[in-house]
């Protein structure tokens, strides 16, 4: 007995594809399905790393689910453009990031002052500079920070044990209170900041419980363009040193009000996510920790997925489950993942 053969979710995708080049419209000259070929690659390649929700199916049957929940051809095509817009750090690039942060960013930091140009050049610099590095104090803000793969990726071993000061302000005094009056400063990671908001609340805290002659830097590995500008305008005239590893250009991002710079497609991609709104916010269930605006947290617009989890300052259509969405990188909702 013969069985039919039953379409995978990545034919259906290309039959749909195929299906808007049969009734192309002149003005349209977009490479649909090279976009898709595109989200197919990635998909094999490094989307595979992303670790919620593993049960929720294969990526190939929850585009085929978007696409089939916007009915409309304008906005399946937009939501298709908007899977090449997005930036995807998987756990490779993260690792490299870890690695930029240490030898870019901090080596640099604390060694003034402390190694000269000789020493730097000289046999044994690793060694030298690993023991500087002892004698700062190292934290992260949030939970989500991976210490355990930066001091492996970076060889690290012997350092003082790095701490998470929490978002909550008031744990971070008795934590600075318990620190070595040999320590020459703090160095504080994060993952992922967003606006800054909350990691200048945090920031500022530790200022006012630190002696003056303390030295502090703050790194954030991955953070948006708008995050920069707020801490450096609220944190400049407290002598915190900001050195973000990878920044996010504002053009990048799609928000509600167009910026200077953005892609042109993004008029038609913002039309999406007006259009989509209503249903991708609704609540899921009485747990549910539901987005505020249909452009991220605070209006970001962030188009950031990283392979652990999703950013609250991305679009919520990317990441937030509702009763009819379901998303390509659903978020797990809580306030240890970044910083908003």
């Amino acid at each position: 007995m013969l069985r039919h053969h039953q379409p995978s979710p990545r034919e259906d995708l290309h039959r749909l594809i195929d299906s808007w080049e049969e009734s192309l419209d002149a003005r349209d000259v977009l490479p649909y399905r090279t976009l898709l070929e595109e989200f197919f690659f990635h998909a094999e390649l490094r989307y595979h790393d992303y670790l919620q929700f593993r049960g929720d199916g294969s990526l190939y049957g929850r585009l085929l689910d978007i696409m089939q929940q916007l009915g409309e051809v304008r906005l399946q095509k937009a939501f298709l453009e908007i899977t090449a817009a997005l930036t995807f750090i998987d756990r490779s690039q993260m690792l490299s990031l870890h690695r930029d942060a240490f030898r870019r960013v901090i080596a640099p930091w604390i060694q003034s002052g402390s190694l000269s140009a000789a020493q730097m050049l000289s046999p044994g610099y690793d060694t030298r500079l690993l023991s500087v590095l002892k004698s700062f104090s190292l934290f992260s803000i949030t939970e989500s920070f991976g210490f355990g793969d930066f001091l492996h990726v970076n060889d690290l071993s012997g350092v003082r044990r790095p701490r998470i000061l929490g978002e909550d302000r008031s744990a971070v005094a008795p934590l600075i209170g318990r620190l070595s009056p040999k320590s020459k400063g703090i160095i504080v990671l994060e993952d992922f900041v967003g606006t800054g908001t909350q990691a200048t609340g945090v920031l500022l805290e530790l200022v006012s419980n630190l002696p003056k002659s303390k030295r502090i830097l703050f790194v954030p590995l991955i953070i948006l363009e708008e995050g920069v500008q707020n801490l450096r305008t609220r944190l400049r005239a407290h002598g915190i040193t900001i050195r973000p590893v990878l920044v996010i250009p504002q053009s990048a991002c799609l928000q509600e009000s167009p910026s200077k710079g953005e892609p042109n497609e993004y008029s038609r991609l913002r039309s999406l996510v007006k259009s989509t709104a209503r249903r991708v916010m609704a609540p899921l269930d009485d747990l549910d920790d539901c987005p505020s605006c249909a452009f991220g947290y605070k209006g970001s617009g962030a188009l950031v997925v990283t392979y652990y989890n999703t950013p609250n300052n991305t679009l919520p259509l990317i990441h937030h489950r509702a009763p009819n969405w379901i998303p390509l990188f659903r978020r797990v909702h809580h306030s240890k993942d970044g910083l908003g």
